[in-house]
């Protein structure tokens, strides 16, 4: 007995030996892994700036503008970090309290989703002068940062907050616990993953959407630096700016995954139900419908109340501040409406095709590297830092020279929008598959089947939920990309209306343009909340 009791010992310290060995292999892969995926993207950029050298300075140059510059690319990187960091905060506590109120009352789901699609889809640029106007100091900006976290962090909080398993809520209710107790105990934490995973969205936005703020206004911020070394064809220091934006949003990225890995290690055997939202069943469907018209109204009907209220109680000059009446008139009952439609509506149509070709291709690429990444896991320390550098990446610095580069065409707006669809698909499309509870993926292993008929079979259909929650958020941003790279570079479609309405002073047009625009935006979050909801009451049933 004795002997047995001391061979113990040793037999479970031999086991633990090969496991400390593969941990420590899968961690010497993944940083191998992501340095190749750096030095991949090093020898790109310098091979760029070998056939191009106008446009795309060495590393090396860029380095030394770092040495030379360090001291004005810090002060501007703080300046950019304190109005990214205080709008990513005020977005986000907005959004997880409005997460939270639709848990609690549910009928107000519809409603408030409609809310935060507004409010994130309102054009930054065009709003800008008005929020200036009513705003001081820094806060114009600071709310241009948190604009674009809201309905994504409200998204992922509410597929966090109903994933929770209907047999733990159970135990709650046992216990005498209401909606407040199910909230605490079960759906917090239950949460987490997808909370996180939608924090990883939001960080690059939040940082993004200070530097559009920084140029709308303001002489401190990688924004307003940037500019400057522009007009300067100061091309290595401009780029070096550039990097520090993007490592701050790489950083705004990567905290939430590091914080993901402490907190939620559960996070690959989760229920395949933790990326739905809304209700499951035919009735569900039902109500979900009439909830999704209900809120459309009732959501439009309270933002033309504040757009109302808020020209009528800062007394705004009616020859910057339209009404409603306003549009209106311009749009549908004044002498010269017709012209007005035509010219406005025909605009949209030049935006939207850019956006819908751009929106496809930025989907495909995800799905693309989704199956890349699951079929070969090596493949995501590769090529995630490319991606998350796409992502953080200023592309209102560079698409004057992507225009240089591919043209003023389709193609270059097709890409802008690409570029800033794709990465909330393969985040929330990603998690999705990792999170198939391993009981199914372990039937299919029992079965034969191949890695890639597991995939399809069991992990896709299991993340078209995420995919639709994706397109929430991707749809409308694919709009704004066509509108920013209209403002910047095409001279085309409805962004570049707005630009022109603002720059002779033709407010009743700009407005008029905003409401349009604000308005498709919403239509189409509301069709893919519809398709989203057929779906979840199908899955259900």
């Amino acid at each position: 007995m004795s002997t047995a009791t001391a061979a113990r010992p040793v037999t479970e310290t031999s086991a633990a030996v090969p496991a400390r060995r593969s941990r420590t292999f899968r961690v010497d892969r993944r940083l191998i892994s992501g340095t190749v995926g750096f030095a991949v993207l090093l020898l790109v950029w310098t091979g760029l700036a070998l056939l191009r050298p106008a446009l795309f300075p060495t590393p090396a140059a860029v380095l030394g503008a770092f040495v030379d510059d360090r001291a004005l690319i810090a002060a501007n990187t703080a300046a950019t970090v304190r109005i990214a960091a205080a709008g990513w905060l005020a977005g986000n506590v907005v959004a997880l309290a409005a997460a939270g109120l639709v848990v609690l009352v549910p009928r107000l789901e519809s409603f408030v989703l409609r809310i935060a699609a507004i409010v994130s889809f309102l054009p930054v640029l065009a709003i800008g002068p008005v929020l200036y106007v009513l705003l001081d100091g820094d806060a114009p900006k600071i709310v241009v940062a948190s604009l674009g976290v809201v309905l994504t962090t409200v998204v992922g909080a509410l597929v966090g907050l109903r994933s929770v398993s209907p047999a733990v809520l159970d135990v709650v209710r046992a216990a005498g616990g209401g909606c407040g107790a199910q909230l605490r105990f079960a759906r917090l934490r239950a949460s987490l993953p997808s909370v996180l995973a939608s924090l990883r969205i939001a960080g690059p936005a939040a940082v993004l959407g200070a530097i559009i703020g920084e140029y709308l206004g303001g002489s401190d911020g990688l924004g307003p630096a940037m500019m400057t070394a522009q007009q300067q064809l100061q091309v290595p220091r401009t780029w070096a700016l550039a990097l520090a934006a993007t490592a701050v949003a790489g950083i705004a990225y990567a905290l939430p995954a590091l914080v993901n890995r402490v907190t939620s290690p559960w996070t690959r055997t989760v229920s395949a139900s933790s990326v739905t939202v809304g209700s499951t069943g035919a009735a569900g469907h039902r109500v979900g419908l009439l909830g999704l018209a209900g809120g459309f109204v009732a959501s439009v009907v309270v933002m033309i109340a504040a757009w109302w209220a808020a020209v009528e109680l800062f007394d705004l000059s009616s020859f910057v501040a339209k009404t409603p009446d306003d549009v209106v008139r311009y749009l549908l009952t004044g002498d010269d409406a017709a012209a007005h439609r035509a010219e406005v509506f025909g605009a949209l149509g030049q935006t939207l095709s850019s956006a819908a070709v751009g929106y496809l291709a930025g989907t495909a690429v995800a799905l693309v590297l989704v199956t890349a990444f699951v079929r070969f896991p090596a493949l995501e320390y590769v090529m995630m830092p490319p991606a998350i550098v796409l992502q953080s990446v200023p592309l209102g610095v560079f698409t004057p020279v992507f225009m240089i580069i591919f043209g003023r065409g389709l193609f270059t707006a097709a890409f802008i929008c690409a570029a800033v669809t794709f990465f909330p698909t393969l985040v929330m499309t990603l998690a999705a598959v990792r999170a198939v509870p391993s009981s199914i993926t372990d039937v299919f292993a029992v079965s034969g089947a191949s890695a890639l008929r597991t995939f399809v079979g069991a992990q896709l259909p299991a993340a078209l939920p995420a995919l639709l929650a994706a397109a929430r958020i991707a749809v409308p941003a694919a709009v704004v990309g066509a509108l920013l790279v209209e403002w910047l570079a095409t001279g085309t479609g409805i962004g570049y209306l707005m630009l022109r309405a603002t720059t002779t002073f033709s407010y009743d047009q700009l407005w008029a343009a905003v409401v349009v625009c604000t308005g498709t935006m919403i239509v189409a979050y509301t069709i893919v909340s519809a398709l989203e909801s057929t779906v979840f009451a199908r899955m259900g049933e």
